[in-house]
């Protein structure tokens, strides 16, 4: 038996995830290298932060460009066009959460 998702469960589906959210907020300014990224979310673990972009580039919201032609390589991420769409939905709900997150 096929269940029935309401809309609202996809985009939250997408986005579950401790760093996916703040993730993509970081990446709407531009690409960034993985080396960048880790240093922004210096609490996450390596594991986790990377298990998370790998999930995002698996759902088509990041993209994911290697360059280089021998070790080290260096791995780029950046929204796609699909990613850019949740933007202004998850800046909104990121904006609200710091305007009321005094009464929690």
């Amino acid at each position: 038996m096929q269940s029935k998702y309401y809309p609202i469960e996809v985009f939250f589906s997408c986005l579950k995830g401790k760093y996916k959210i703040p993730l993509l907020i970081y990446l709407k300014h531009g690409p960034k290298r993985y080396n960048r990224i880790r240093k922004k979310f210096p609490q996450s673990s390596e594991r986790i932060l990377i298990k998370q972009l790998k999930e995002l580039v698996n759902e088509k919201i990041l993209v994911k460009n290697i360059t280089g032609v021998e070790a080290p390589l260096k791995a780029e991420y950046y929204l796609s066009e699909y990613g850019f769409s949740l933007c202004s939905i998850v800046q909104d709900m990121w904006d609200w959460g710091e305007r009321h997150s005094h009464l929690l």
